[in-house]
Parts: structure tokens; C-alpha cells; sequence
């Protein structure tokens, strides 16, 4: 073999030995690569809605239909196997476990539809509402000064489901100059763990969803494992719904990266 082309050989075979060692060595992750993905999702059962609503609040409200799956199998030849599977019809109701509403949940603009993809995610800040009272008593000084334009904020209320047939949902919420701060501020997008912004305990005017959505604001509810987000401080929030046309709302499975 002639020595250029032994040189030439010899060359390819150190490059291609190096390239898989390196290839081999743990690679060093990404940037934005996130040191923990936390679930604010529930996983979805028929009776997932009754949990959270309670059974009195659901037949008050005239909703006496759970979640259906309805699955098909399916199988057909394929050469000499027969390869087999399912599909399903899933009849979900949209505001019973983790969700986005729209704003005319309210009758206060148009469907989900017409939020832009860049409204369900963003920088994260999440309070703990436990201290107050029942009721319409989280107040606006627990958010002034720690909340940008921009950011998207929840609230922690450590939330209870009826734990009776004959009981109703009762909740911490934001007082109304605490809404309408976040609101005009605003916020991208607001949220909790309780069963709804409302609380039946006040439902005086203006009502929280009108405060929020009128300004095309998502409201988040039902929202799981918010108190393991508590005490960390840099958190981006990923909720984004199926895009339904002129739906008034639709549960999601947000999630949240911490850096």
C-alpha cells in the first residue's frame, strides 16, 4: 500500500474511533433542558366530574351525565396474521376534572377557539392561598409586587370535594380588588386548585370569570398537585387545550418545568 494512502486510511479510522467515543460519553443536556416536569393533570374516569363537583352541586346545576368511554375493537387480515385493536368515542365533560375556560363559559366573548396558542403558556408564579378564610378573601397584597404583566398566576387553596352527597363545593378565592389587579395588569392566564374561581359562598357581582375572560384572560380549575410547586420560583406552565370550535372550555393536562 502506498504511504499517502496508508496515511490517508489511518486518518479515517482515528476520526471514526474518536467520533465513537464521543459519541458514547453522556451527553450534556440543553439549556432549557428543565430539572424537574411537574403533573397538574387528573387521570380521567367516568367519575371523575362527580368528584370533584359533588353529587348536590352537579344535580343543582342540571348535569346528570358522567364520562363514557365507549371502545371498539376492531381486527382484519393482514397476510398471513390477523392483526387486531380498538378505538374509542370518548363523551367527556369538559369542565369536571382539570380545564380552560372560554370566555363565552360566561357570555363574555367567543369560544376556546379564539384564544392564541401563546395565551396557555408562559413564566410561572404560584401562591398559598390555605391561610384565608372561606370565601371571596384572597386578597390583592398577596400578589402586588411579585406578579409581572405577562406572567401566569395560581393559587393554592388545598381544595376539598364534597365529602357528602347532600354537600356543596366551598373554596378560597381572590377578593374582588385582587381580580381585578391581576386582570388589568394583566396576567396571561390565571388558575387554581379549587373547584372554580367563584365561590359559592359570595357570588356578588362582578363574578371573577366575567373579570378575567371579558379581557380575554383563560381561567384555570381543578388543577392537581399545585402545592408541590410551592417555594420554587422559577417555573414556566404548559396548558394548552384541544382547539375546539366554539368551545366554552376543555380539560387539559398542563404541565410545569422548573429550572
Amino acid at each position: 500500500m502506498r504511504p499517502k494512502v496508508r496515511q490517508f486510511l489511518s486518518v479515517i479510522i482515528i476520526g471514526a474511533i474518536g467520533q465513537a467515543c464521543a459519541s458514547s460519553a453522556p451527553a450534556t443536556p440543553p439549556a432549557f433542558t428543565p430539572t424537574e416536569v411537574i403533573d397538574l393533570g387528573a387521570l380521567v374516569t367516568p367519575d371523575l366530574p362527580q368528584k370533584l363537583w359533588g353529587k348536590a352541586f352537579m344535580k343543582q346545576m342540571g348535569f346528570n351525565r358522567q364520562n363514557t368511554f365507549d371502545v371498539v375493537s376492531w381486527k382484519f387480515p393482514a397476510g398471513k396474521d390477523t392483526i387486531s385493536g380498538s378505538n374509542g368515542y370518548y363523551t367527556l365533560f369538559n369542565h369536571g376534572g382539570p380545564h380552560v375556560d372560554a370566555p363565552n363559559h360566561f357570555g363574555a366573548g367567543k369560544g376556546i377557539d379564539s384564544y392564541a396558542i401563546a395565551s396557555f403558556a408562559g413564566s410561572l408564579k404560584v401562591f398559598d392561598a390555605t391561610s384565608y378564610p372561606i370565601g371571596r378573601s384572597v386578597p390583592v397584597e398577596l400578589f402586588r409586587g411579585h406578579v409581572q404583566p405577562g406572567d401566569i398566576v395560581l393559587i393554592y387553596t388545598k381544595y376539598v370535594p364534597p365529602q357528602t352527597d347532600d354537600a356543596q363545593p366551598e373554596l378560597r378565592t381572590l377578593t374582588h380588588e385582587a381580580a381585578e389587579f391581576l386582570a388589568t395588569l394583566p396576567v396571561r392566564a390565571y388558575g387554581t386548585d379549587a373547584f372554580s374561581v367563584e365561590s359559592n359562598a359570595d357570588l356578588s357581582t362582578p363574578m371573577i370569570h366575567q373579570t378575567f375572560l371579558t379581557r380575554g384572560i383563560p381561567l384555570y380549575e381543578q388543577l392537581f398537585n399545585v402545592d408541590k410547586l410551592l417555594g420554587k420560583t422559577r417555573m414556566y406552565f404548559v396548558g394548552t387545550p384541544l382547539n375546539i370550535k366554539d368551545g366554552d372550555g376543555m380539560m387539559v393536562r398542563p404541565v410545569v418545568l422548573v429550572y
